[in-house]
């Protein structure tokens, strides 16, 4: 009777053991919170799958939590409230703001612990990742503004991508149907805005980062292009509020509504994937010289979930290896954010067979960044923008009002008036 007890303990123990180990074997959870949906959710899921497939310790979860304007509202409450994610995609601009505050870890350390090849990084990404205050940040999906067009159309009626501003508003004119046809639309967004000061020769900021640098002709000349071109009918009036505008302008285009339009090189496959006609892309066109301001979005690491790192640093070095960023660039149409990754056979492939996807690449030499100072994202999401579309819709509001305003906003938020 004691052998039998003692070999029933002795079992219980053993299974005891067995269901501890089983159980420390689980992997662990890391949380991602995204604002990917449609394609680009389905691309990211793939890579994701993939990573958590590739090893045993770590679960990458990702958590679509809406568009970047939801992201940075939800991840302010839910730090106070001790329920933040893991990793974070944060929109580039924001990077800084959220670091100013200590809601971002410093890789600086851990990058080099754990081997992170960050030199391998297109410098033009990496400015609002590491400002030289530590690294708060590694690029993921990163774009510029690109210009699309229907091709087909173009080639039936014999027209070329418009290369300035000029041509831009004779072709929009040319192909307009009033009531009907508008050649162009862009959605009133800092962004693009930002991109016209710089083809006009402009700077965001001054070289303080006391006031804005566009205070003069650079920022009003985009404001009395649109407003022109809105006033003849060649521009479709801007439509809805924030990403609400972009989603119309890709309808619009789909739909034969407008001809050309603005928006991020990231939306060159749902473009392609949506339009019955062959799109066509092409630089912004140029004012005084081409320009572009650098988007996207960044991924960033919540300080103070140390019990996670190594798995965290596994996951990004997955993410920036040259596989993984150009499978994504491959298919997405956002821009690689390495040399390698553009060297990828599968970025190569992709760009043999949609040749329009090699536009964003090649823009990125006349790309610059958005000011890195924590402010940025108020002045660009609210002043610029608010400004942007009260100008482009009241005839009475003159574009030297507009940049005015910003101006006295600006150094009323910086302190310097």
């Amino acid at each position: 009777m004691k052998k039998m007890l003692a070999s029933f303990l002795t079992l219980t123990m053993l299974l005891t053991m067995l269901c501890i180990g089983t159980a420390a074997a689980e992997p662990t959870e890391i949380v991602f919170w995204t604002a990917l949906s449609g394609n680009l959710g389905e691309t990211l899921d793939t890579i994701i799958s993939d990573f958590n497939a590739s090893q045993d310790d770590w679960n990458v979860v990702a958590e679509y939590q809406g568009s970047y304007y939801d992201i940075a509202a939800k991840l302010q409450t839910a730090v106070v409230a001790g329920e933040e994610p893991d990793v974070v995609q944060c929109e580039c601009s924001r990077v800084c703001m959220f670091a100013e505050y200590g809601i971002f870890e410093d890789l600086t350390e851990e990058a080099a612990e754990y081997g992170l090849d960050v030199d391998s990084l297109f410098d033009g990404f990496m400015a609002d990742c590491d400002w030289g205050e530590g690294l708060y940040a590694l690029p993921f999906n990163r774009s510029t503004p690109m210009f699309y067009y229907n091709k087909t159309l173009s080639d039936e009626l014999g027209l070329t991508a418009p290369t300035t501003w000029d041509e831009l508003h004779e072709t929009a004119l040319a192909v307009s149907k009033e009531g009907e046809v508008w050649g162009f639309e862009v959605p009133v967004d800092s962004w693009f805005w930002e991109a016209f000061i710089v083809q006009s020769g402009g700077s965001l900021m001054n070289e303080t980062n006391t006031d804005i640098g566009f205070n003069n002709e650079s920022g009003w000349a985009a404001l009395s292009l649109l407003r022109s071109m809105v006033d003849d009918g060649s521009m479709k009036a801007p439509p809805g509020a924030e990403y609400n505008a972009w989603e119309a302008a890709r309808s619009d285009l789909a739909a034969g509504i407008t001809t050309m339009i603005m928006t991020s090189s990231g939306d060159l496959r749902t473009l392609m994937n949506t339009c019955d006609f062959e799109v066509g892309t092409a630089f912004l066109p140029a004012n005084e010289q081409y320009g572009v301001v650098t988007g996207g979005a960044n991924i960033a690491v919540l300080a103070g979930h140390d019990e996670k790192m190594a798995g965290i640093m596994a996951f990004l070095n997955y993410m920036i290896s040259p596989e993984t960023a150009g499978y994504w660039a491959a298919n997405t149409g956002y821009v690689p954010i390495s040399e390698a990754a553009s060297q990828t056979d599968v970025y190569q492939e992709f760009l043999a067979t949609y040749p329009a996807g090699t536009t964003a690449l090649a823009q990125m030499e006349y790309a610059t960044n958005q000011p890195t100072i924590p402010q940025w994202t108020e002045i660009a999401n609210e002043f610029m923008m608010d400004e942007m579309q009260r100008c482009v819709e009241n005839s009475e509001y003159t574009p030297e009002m507009a940049t005015q305003t910003v101006s006295d906003s600006v150094k009323n938020l910086i302190g310097t008036n």
